[in-house]
């Protein structure tokens, strides 16, 4: 069983990279140039506003500036709830427990509203809506880590049942595939009904983008200590995103709990140099791990 502490920062971590999984990337085809996902007639109306937030959050990995155009996105998106989920994301971050709770909420209420008009990204973010809000029910803010495990369960009960309900509609869509990885990862490291290989094969098959795909199944390898594998992954999501501190961190800790100390030591001094557009939650644990192969004094 997951120790209470350690369950809660999975659960406030997968929150973050939840996020991330809904991240756009930029579409040269793509009709409508806002949606992260899908291009001709399947494209979504998501502002370029929305776009530039995520984009500068999960493909850059740059927290700072995706703060300061977070306003600009809620005032044209404040019912999308990719947006919402955003803000949520922001939130958490800044550790406003109020308002992560009030955008998880306003994320579950626009999902439930859009469900009769699109009833694939209704059901998904209704899912995702409930998933951000069992993380607040576990956080100190909330019911605590023990006392909200509970309420927490209740809430993933729902976020697999419109999960199933988005499936139905359509089964290969990308959006909805690299939700459902993140979340069958997180589900699988904290609570154990949801295999670890169905994760893997839900982000494999159609998940977009590849360098959240990617980034999804390094996490799962690393966490299966298949070191071989997420290293490949890792690769494959930095080949995308070259630039993105957390996956420089994410490769260093693979190459440290392989055994491979020099290299570690690189992609450590490489994800420092960039630390300064990460949240202090992370820089600081960044900064805790490389003591480990890093010359300190």
């Amino acid at each position: 069983m997951v120790q209470p502490i350690r369950k809660q920062r999975l659960w406030q971590r997968l929150a973050l990279y939840l996020s991330g999984a809904i991240a756009p990337w930029v579409l040269s085809t793509a009709a409508l140039a806002g949606d992260p996902f899908r291009s001709g007639t399947q494209a979504r109306p998501i502002s370029e506003q929305t776009e530039a937030v995520f984009l500068a959050l999960f493909r850059d990995g740059n927290y700072v500036k995706g703060k300061e155009l977070l306003p600009a996105a809620l005032e044209r998106d404040r019912q999308e709830p990719l947006t919402l989920a955003l803000a949520a994301t922001i939130a958490y971050l800044n550790e406003d427990w109020a308002a992560y709770k009030r955008y998880a909420e306003d994320t579950l209420r626009v999902a439930q509203t859009l469900t009769s008009r699109d009833p694939l990204r209704g059901n998904l973010y209704q899912a995702v809506g409930h998933f951000l809000i069992a993380g607040y029910e576990i956080s100190d803010a909330g019911s605590g880590p023990v006392l909200g495990a509970s309420a927490a369960l209740l809430r993933v009960q729902r976020v697999l049942d419109h999960i199933n309900r988005a499936q139905a509609v359509n089964p290969q869509d990308p959006e909805l595939n690299l939700i459902r990885g993140f979340m069958e990862w997180g589900i699988a490291s904290n609570v154990g009904f949801v295999s670890m290989d169905r994760a893997i094969e839900t982000l494999q098959t159609y998940a977009a983008p590849s360098y959240l795909r990617y980034r999804g199944l390094a996490l799962v390898y690393r966490d299966r200590r298949q070191w071989s594998a997420a290293l490949d992954a890792v690769n494959q999501a930095l080949a995308a995103a070259p630039n993105n501190p957390e996956l420089l961190y994410l490769k260093a800790q693979i190459l440290m709990a392989s055994g491979d100390t020099t290299q570690s030591r690189h992609y450590f001094q490489q994800a420092l140099a960039k630390e300064q557009q990460l949240p202090r939650g992370i820089r600081e644990e960044i900064q805790r791990r490389s003591r480990r192969v890093l010359p300190q004094g």
